[in-house]
């Protein structure tokens, strides 16, 4: 007991550093009432830091960036953008460095199976090189076609680089790796878990989802690399953009930068970042979030959006775990009289993650949000709409994982017609959603309400 007393003693005085409160308070709780318990997972999840090795990596990334920057400074005109859509485009900027671009075509892929055939499609037409970089690449069905690409490209003397998570493919990574390297791609786990748990938190993750052809054609969203339904989970509703346009380079820029991170080559050539051919289409930028950069956040961007609405927000996540800026975000749109729309699946596919989203139906439903449950299919999209214009697809969910510890990417679109046509899949989901209402949520039972709020006060650590 006695020595339960110290450790609690102790970790008041050390937890509350670069935290936020919320978070901090989340762990006191946790070693007042577990500390042997809180001391395990501590030593797990606990520490919000790199090791002093891939810190020092971090530190080289921005005169990397520059280096880099010099290769793409003439991406072509800048979008003519209102003063609303101006500052988030500015707070985009100020944290990713890139900035708008014009003349970009983006395809949406909604249509799993059709994804991956595109995919395959650009890889056979490859010349030069092939870069991959994915949160989740398993050895299945799917992956095996992925593999098969990439080694008729390497045969024909394409270079293809290939970057996993480690902890996001844990469990087929040595099939994987040693399949890849057999066929001559070059791979490498991101955050390899044996140095990670010398230091720092386990489940600081890369959630990346990139692919990027001869620097020309570049693929990114919420579709990981592997079937679902092969391995006991629902079939998923993703969304992934095809990207052919300035903003190419950007994707490349980002996987150059994680390519640094875990083998120290940089890809800053010429050959790596060709000139986009001028061409009409939509306005978007790239913006890559992470614990490289705890201090800001992808939810700054959005609450920025949210704050500019004038009729109508729509989120669609399958993790809606939202912090204060973004509760506050939300309030003060419905409060406004803008709709707010949350899409999210009926059933999450993790348990406590599940309850602990539940937790703020009530609230917000009070104030006016309007939430649809998605099913059967798992929701695995992320997306986010404001009015006519802004729309945000990527990897980035409405929670706190996604805002500080995952390493994630977006693209952000100022177009009219984008911002429709994601509307239009919107739309389509909603024919398979049932609209959850404040009335009926709250004749749940004491049960499920205990359950819930406690799964909450845990939602600032998973």
């Amino acid at each position: 007991m006695v020595a339960g007393w110290i450790i609690a003693a102790v970790a008041f005085v050390l937890v509350p550093f670069r935290r936020a409160p919320a978070e901090a308070r989340s762990w006191l709780l946790v070693f007042l009432g577990l500390p042997w318990v809180a001391l395990v997972l501590y030593a797990m999840i606990g520490r919000p830091y790199f090791a002093a090795d891939r810190r020092s990596r971090i530190d080289r990334l921005p005169a990397l960036l520059d280096r880099i920057q010099s290769q793409i400074e003439d991406t072509g005109p800048r979008p003519e953008l209102s003063s609303d859509n101006k500052s988030v485009e500015s707070l985009a900027r100020g944290i990713s460095g890139f900035p708008a671009t014009a003349g970009n075509r983006i395809e949406m892929l909604y249509v799993y199976e059709q994804a991956f055939d595109a995919i395959i499609k650009d890889i056979d037409a490859a010349s030069h090189h092939v870069h991959l970089e994915f949160y989740i690449f398993r050895d299945d069905r799917i992956g095996r076609l992925i593999i098969e690409a990439l080694e008729k490209a390497s045969e024909r003397g394409v270079v293809c680089r290939v970057l996993v998570d480690a902890l996001g493919s844990y469990g087929s990574l040595r099939k994987l790796k040693r399949r890849l390297k057999s066929v001559g791609v070059e791979v490498h786990d991101i955050l390899p878990l044996r140095r990670r748990l010398r230091s720092s938190r386990v489940d600081l993750r890369n959630h990346r989802k990139i692919v990027i052809v001869d620097g020309k054609v570049g693929y990114t969203g919420s579709q990981n690399i592997w079937d679902p339904a092969q391995h006991s989970r629902r079939v998923n509703k993703d969304l992934l953009l095809r990207i052919v346009g300035p903003a190419v380079t950007q994707l490349q820029a980002v996987f150059a930068l994680d390519w640094y991170l875990e083998t120290l080559e940089e890809l800053v050539s010429a050959e790596f970042f060709p000139r986009a051919a001028n061409s009409q289409g939509c306005s978007a930028q790239i913006v890559a979030t992470g614990p490289e950069n705890p201090e800001v956040g992808v939810d700054l961007i959005f609450a920025q959006a949210m704050y500019n609405a004038a009729e109508e927000i729509v989120i669609t996540t399958p993790y809606f775990i939202p912090n204060d800026a973004m509760i506050s975000a939300i309030k003060a749109a419905a409060l406004g009289g803008v709709r707010v729309c949350l899409i999210t699946p009926e059933r999450s596919d993790h348990r406590l993650v599940g309850l602990a989203q539940q937790s703020y139906y009530s609230e917000l439903m009070a104030a006016g949000l309007e939430i649809y449950l998605h099913g059967p299919e798992f929701l695995h999209a992320k997306h986010f709409r404001v009015d006519h214009e802004v729309s945000i697809v990527g990897t980035s969910n409405m929670d706190v994982r996604s805002f500080e510890l995952n390493a994630e990417i977006d693209l952000i679109s100022f177009d009219p017609g984008f911002s429709e046509e994601l509307r239009q899949i919107e739309q389509q989901l909603l024919e398979s959603c049932k609209r959850l209402h404040l009335e009926a949520w709250t004749q749940r039972s004491l049960p499920s309400k205990v359950a819930q709020n406690t799964a909450r006060l845990m939602a600032d650590l998973i």
